[in-house]
C-alpha cells in the first residue's frame, strides 16, 4: 500500500484531463446502467494488475468518454499493458477527481454507488458488481484517513444513493495513535452525511491482516469505537473483520496474497456483503 504524501489542496486537472471529463456522451449513451459494451472473444482474465496499469485503463476510459467500471478492460490493453512508469499520488488525485466531475454532469437520476478507502477499495473488481446501477471508485492506494478527508469534496457534486467507506489500516500500519483515527472516520462521516444527507452511508470495519506491525488488539479496538460511531451517527456498520479472521484473529491464508491485501476469494467475500446494502 505505497501512496503519496498528504495533500491539504485539491489538485489543478490537468488540462487532458479536463478537457475528456467535458466529452462525455450524454447519460443516453454512456451512462445508462447495466449497458456495459460486450466485446467478442475477450479473455476475461486480461484486466490491470499493478497501479500503473489500472491507472492508465482508466485514464484511456475517461478520455475516451466512457466510465471504466462500464467497459472491458480488454477494450483499452494497448493503452495499459505496456505501462510500467507508476502514477504519482498527485496523478490519481486528479483522476479521481475528474471521473466524480465527469459523473456529476452526467449522472441524472441513474443510481450511483460510491466507494471511498484505499488499495483494499481500489481493487474491488467492480466490473463484477451489479450492473443495474452506476459505481464511482474514488480510493487511492497508500492513503490515510488524513488523506481522504482532503479530497471527500471531489464528489460533492453528485447524488450517490450508497456510499461505502474503508478505511483506516494504513494509519495503524504508520502507527498513527488510535484515538487519531478514529476522529478522523468520525469526521469523515459527518462530512460525508453533510455533503450527501439523502445518501446511505455504509461503513466496514478495518480488516485483520498477517503483518507484525499491525497488532489484533489494535484493530479491534478501534472496530468497537467505529461500529459506536456508526450507530451513533445513523451510519449502517458491517464487520467484516469476524468473517476475515482465523482462530488467531489473523487475516484468513486464503483471503490474501501478501498477509494485508486481499485476493480474488477475498474480494468475492467482500463483494457478497457489498451488494446486500
Amino acid at each position: 500500500m505505497n501512496g503519496g504524501g498528504v495533500a491539504t489542496a485539491a489538485p489543478v486537472q490537468p488540462r487532458s484531463m479536463s478537457a475528456a471529463a467535458a466529452r462525455w456522451p450524454s447519460p443516453e449513451q454512456v451512462m445508462t446502467p447495466g449497458r456495459r459494451p460486450t466485446l467478442p472473444q475477450v479473455d476475461p482474465s486480461a484486466r490491470p494488475v499493478t497501479g500503473a496499469q489500472l491507472y492508465q485503463f482508466r485514464t484511456a476510459a475517461l478520455q475516451a468518454g466512457e466510465l471504466y467500471a462500464q467497459v472491458a478492460p480488454y477494450r483499452y490493453i494497448t493503452r495499459w499493458q505496456r505501462a510500467f512508469v507508476s502514477p504519482t499520488h498527485s496523478d490519481w488525485q486528479s483522476l479521481l477527481a475528474a471521473e466524480a466531475a465527469a459523473m456529476a454532469r452526467r449522472q441524472r437520476q441513474a443510481p450511483l454507488t460510491v466507494m471511498v478507502g484505499d488499495s483494499l477499495a481500489l481493487w474491488l473488481p467492480v466490473d463484477e458488481l451489479p450492473t443495474d446501477q452506476l459505481w464511482l471508485n474514488q480510493s487511492i492506494s497508500g492513503e490515510t484517513t488524513t488523506h481522504m478527508l482532503g479530497r471527500l469534496h471531489y464528489f460533492a457534486d453528485t447524488q450517490p444513493q450508497t456510499i461505502h467507506l474503508m478505511a483506516g489500516i494504513n494509519d495503524l500500519k504508520a502507527g498513527v495513535p488510535e484515538t487519531e483515527v478514529v476522529d478522523n472516520l468520525y469526521r469523515m462521516m459527518t462530512r460525508l452525511q453533510q455533503q450527501h444527507p439523502q445518501s446511505r452511508l455504509v461503513v466496514y470495519s478495518i480488516l485483520p491482516t498477517r503483518l507484525q506491525e499491525v497488532s489484533s488488539d489494535r484493530i479491534q479496538r478501534v472496530n468497537q469505537r467505529l461500529a459506536a460511531l456508526a450507530v451513533h451517527q445513523g451510519a449502517t456498520y458491517v464487520d467484516l473483520y469476524t468473517t476475515f479472521s482465523d482462530r488467531q484473529g489473523l487475516l484468513r491464508v486464503d483471503l490474501t496474497t501478501d498477509g494485508l491485501h486481499l485476493s480474488s476469494r477475498g474480494y468475492t467475500l467482500w463483494q457478497a456483503a457489498l451488494v446486500s446494502y
